[in-house]
């Protein structure tokens, strides 16, 4: 399965732009790793139902991929907290032709969300979870492969608006 899944991870698909849904892990502050991992487990989990729950047949015939990343936010009142990423791929409207977000109210419900924006997740250093297709969540196995090419996928995306965008600072690969 994880071959099947890794090849349907095209380069577009590497690429897509989608939502990130974002989360401050502070307000879970004295809590076990396993009750954070649990959180962000609740989270991924709530939106496979929302999108498993849909009327529209665009939205259960996808494909969505759910994409996970712990990382550095900017919360409401301007401070960096620890905090992760719920990135669906590709936008909505590009695969329904109209704006439609299943997902967030569903989101705004969990403590700690914070926002949701526009994200390239191969940008975020976000690993996928899975793809939701057809009305069902398949996951995604994170081989050295599927590693491998996220890696270069963030390289040459990086590299490519690096010169549309002279004064940008190069990141460090977090694939790596």
């Amino acid at each position: 399965m994880s071959l099947l899944r890794t090849i349907e991870l095209a380069e577009e698909v590497l690429k897509s732009r989608g939502w990130a849904y974002q989360f401050d892990l502070s307000v879970l502050t004295n809590q076990s790793e396993d009750s954070i991992n649990e959180h962000i487990r609740s989270v991924y989990l709530s939106a496979i139902q929302v999108l498993s729950k849909q009327n529209s047949k665009k939205l259960l015939k996808g494909p969505f991929y759910l994409w996970i990343c712990q990382k550095k936010l900017l919360e409401d009142n301007r401070q960096i907290v620890n905090g992760f990423a719920l990135i669906i791929t590709p936008l909505f409207q590009d695969v329904v032709g109209r704006d439609v977000d299943p997902v967030v109210e569903t989101m705004w419900q969990h403590k700690g969300y914070i926002r949701m924006e526009s994200a390239i997740p191969i940008l975020e250093g976000a690993v996928p979870a899975c793809i939701f297709e057809e009305g069902q969540a398949l996951p995604i196995e994170l081989d050295g492969e599927l590693m491998s090419r996220l890696s270069d996928a963030f390289e040459e995306h990086q590299y490519m608006l690096s010169l549309t965008n002279p004064g940008m600072s190069l990141r460090s690969n977090p694939y790596e």
